[in-house]
């Protein structure tokens, strides 16, 4: 048949997950790498803490999504020759959903039965499944629940699938090229990033596969020795038997664990996992891609918690992954007008099912051997020269456009007299009517709080910093929503009382109810916990009906340990957000701080059973923590007062 690109929509189910709260995320991110400290020998630093941000800003949190499921018609784009059928979805930022195996008639990654979002990347939404392609920051990418930009290059009678973005925090473009030619049994997956900034920026890249966790699956990788953590430190482990459990069986390891190969330099970058008759999934690359990961859920109740609530019957999965670093507890340096790139492959490996059980050396040689057979590691290096000038620098015909800020920024560049982004990338045109745009040509960002019909974006570059400072001395000294967009970069910034005083400006030139949330999260930052307090409550009264800034200003009340007023502000709130499960729990939660348990346990538990909170967030031991409060209060069996399955998400002990 050739080789086939097509671009559909299919019915899936789905909870809808691309919208963003309009607020924007200042108030900090929760990311367990952040928070590490390194316990390794000199030499073999593995780049711990190096890049790490403190908040996602300008990104807005995408935090406006339920439990709910429906049927939806999703836009996908399929890839396909005469061994494998590659499925995508760029509105996942580009996510490769499925991969198919045609000769074996089997599936090669963990394949979800719902597009189900939960709380567990840097701007909350996060699916599993499939294979997601992670950039820029420690925490997943800004864009695995966005839409990516699609385009289609022609070359030689092969169409190629383009996906790209320009990434906001680090300032630097990623391309993403994924060709299958007539005779390959791999899919080729050729990347891309290019820094055209003056300076270094840290960097950060995993593709993150997850594949089915399987009762007698055998993890191999090319390895002797691994990086993990526990108890907030990061050490080195020698491979596969740790602590007397062999990791090569994920179904064996206890608990949810990382697990960070140190490949040698001169050894096959590859990892798979292989079942009981030795078949299986297998990632390799060349040689840029170093690094190569494991992660389990584990074996605990918290565990299979989680791995039940990111589905329906789609069943349990793992986590085998591949990086640019050797870990993800820190980012690399990418020098400054540099471009990285390389190339991975997925396909299918079988080897003797005999061999699969045993030795996990003499299993590891025959997996080389396999692959080296299959895809020779000299061939795919040669294959990323070849393919430089030949795909990756051609342009490609435009199907699908991203985020307007690329756009934005090549304006930027512009009158800079920088050279654009990329001669190759098309990021469109931005309107002339883009505030940012203003801001840039007329020293105005040219809207007001009236727009109310516009979306609102922020920035936090250097020259919007300096453009906002000089618009509120001269043409914006009387528009309030400039002194709020200059607030937020000063708050970023970690000004606060400058921010403050723009806050505080904005506020008496006009009230909104997200100025009153900027200074709650200021007051918050300041540890001013009445003023926090205060101001959160104003927000909520103007903006009831917000979903993003409700939740997020209780957030700031239940941090103040302001229970009493967060109750009372929540009786007045719209019967919609008032049930909202995050709003519901923070209620329980109040109500049990305030020893007012029935009324705890009334929210926490319905006719429809236990509830499920939304985007309860990973490594959050909220609702046990809940529970044990109110279950010490209870008399009773012992059986009575145990931690309920809905509610124990202790998957990180």
């Amino acid at each position: 048949m050739g080789t086939t690109l097509s671009f559909k929509k299919e019915i899936m189910s789905v909870s809808k997950w691309n919208e963003s709260g309009m607020v924007p995320f200042i108030s900090g991110i929760s990311i367990l790498q952040n928070t590490l400290e390194s316990k390794l020998e000199a030499g073999d630093s593995a780049n711990v803490g190096f890049g790490t941000v403190d908040t996602i800003y300008p990104y807005t949190e995408q935090n406006i999504y339920t439990r709910a499921i429906t049927q939806e018609a999703v836009e996908v784009v399929h890839l396909e020759n005469d061994y494998l059928k590659a499925t995508f979805i760029p509105g996942l930022g580009g996510r490769l959903w499925s991969l198919y195996d045609k000769v074996a008639r089997r599936q090669l990654l963990y394949v979800n039965d719902v597009i189900r979002p939960s709380n567990l990347a840097v701007r909350n939404a996060w699916v599993s499944g499939g294979v997601e392609w992670n950039i820029g920051v420690i925490g997943h990418s800004p864009y695995t629940c966005d839409q990516l930009f699609v385009g289609v290059v022609e070359v030689e009678g092969m169409e190629v699938l383009r996906m790209y973005e320009y990434e906001r925090i680090r300032k630097v473009t990623y391309q993403m090229d994924f060709f299958l030619p007539e005779d390959s049994k791999f899919l080729m997956c050729r990347m891309r990033i290019v820094n055209p900034n003056k300076k270094e920026v840290p960097m950060y890249w995993w593709s993150n596969m997850a594949v089915p966790e399987l009762e007698k699956g055998r993890l191999v990788v090319d390895a002797n020795s691994a990086y993990t953590n526990k108890a907030g430190s990061v050490y080195k482990v020698g491979v596969p038997i740790v602590e007397g459990v062999d990791i090569s069986r994920p179904k064996q390891i206890p608990n949810s664990v990382d697990y960070f190969f140190d490949i040698a330099k001169e050894r096959r970058k590859y990892i798979t996992q292989l079942d009981e008759s030795g078949y299986g999934m297998i990632q390799t690359s060349t040689s840029r891609l170093q690094g190569r990961k494991l992660f389990v859920w584990g074996q605990t109740k918290g565990s299979s918690r989680w791995q039940s609530y990111l589905t329906q019957q789609a069943g349990p999965y793992i986590e085998i992954q591949a990086g640019l670093a050797k870990t993800q507890y820190g980012c690399l340096p990418m020098e400054a007008e540099s471009t990285w790139e390389w190339l991975e492959g997925y396909g299918a490996i079988q080897v003797e099912s005999t061999l699969v059980q045993g030795d996990w050396y003499t299993l590891r040689k025959a997996v080389g051997d396999a692959l080296e057979d299959s895809l020779k590691a000299k061939d795919l290096e040669v294959y990323l020269e070849e393919t430089r000038e030949s795909i990756a620098l051609l342009p490609a015909h435009l199907v699908q456009t991203g985020s307007v800020f690329g756009a934005i920024e090549n304006r930027r560049r512009k009158i800079a007299l920088e050279s654009p982004l990329s001669i190759h990338l098309d990021f469109g045109i931005v309107a002339k009517k883009n505030e940012w745009v203003q801001l840039l040509t007329k020293g105005t960002l040219g809207r007001t709080w009236a727009d109310e019909k516009r979306t609102i974006s922020y920035m936090a570059d250097e020259t919007y910093f300096r453009l906002l400072q000089r618009a509120v001395e001269k043409k914006d000294k009387d528009n309030s929503y400039t002194w709020y967009q200059l607030g937020l970069i000063y708050l970023v910034r970690k000004q606060i009382d400058e921010g403050i005083a723009c806050f505080k400006q904005a506020q008496d030139l006009e009230v909104h109810p997200f100025i009153k949330h900027a200074l709650a999260v200021a007051h918050s930052l300041k540890e001013e916990r009445t003023l926090a307090t205060t101001y959160s409550i104003e927000a909520i009264w103007l903006m009831p009906n917000n979903k993003g800034l409700v939740k997020d200003c209780i957030g700031i009340l239940m941090a103040c340990e302001a229970y009493g007023p967060l109750l009372e502000v929540c009786e007045a709130l719209p019967a919609q957000i008032k049930q909202n499960t995050r709003v519901k729990i923070s209620r329980a939660h109040a109500h049990a701080q305030l020893g007012q348990i029935e009324e705890a346990k009334a929210l926490l538990k319905s006719e429809d059973g236990w509830i499920e909170v939304e985007d309860i967030r990973e490594g959050d031991a909220f609702t046990s923590t809940l529970w044990e409060g109110i279950a010490s209060t209870i008399e009773g069996k012992q059986e009575e007062n145990t931690l309920p399955d809905a509610l124990d998400f202790r998957a990180i002990l």
